[in-house]
């Protein structure tokens, strides 16, 4: 489960985990929705991050893949498809890996 800093946090993001201070206090529960209070609330009890659900890119790091001509991103899927063993798209473990690893090697401008 991806854990975001603080200060990245956006309001609409989903919390993973419970958000609990030091003396075990429930901050903000699993499954909330965050709003911009709760993200108040977790600076103001010096929370350094949390737990959520697929968190996406974030504005440091825009989406590579997307900014790619279809053929070319076309081209990086056929060929990172080639260096996983035996990968299937219907297991969502693989599939999210597979997702990583595409991303990153459009960062990295095919390379790696």
């Amino acid at each position: 489960m991806p854990k975001i800093k603080t200060d990245q946090l956006k309001e609409g993001m989903v919390v993973k985990a419970d958000v609990k201070n030091l003396d075990d206090m429930l901050l903000i529960p699993a499954g909330c929705e965050l709003t911009p209070k709760h993200i108040k609330i977790l600076n103001a009890w010096g929370i350094g991050e949390v737990s959520v659900e697929n968190p996406g890119p974030s504005e440091e790091e825009p989406d590579a893949l997307a900014k790619l001509p279809p053929e070319a991103a076309a081209k990086l899927e056929a060929e990172l498809k080639q260096r996983f063993w035996k990968f299937d798209a219907n297991d969502p473990i693989q599939k999210e890996v597979f997702r990583l690893a595409l991303h990153r090697r459009a960062r990295l401008g095919g390379k790696g």
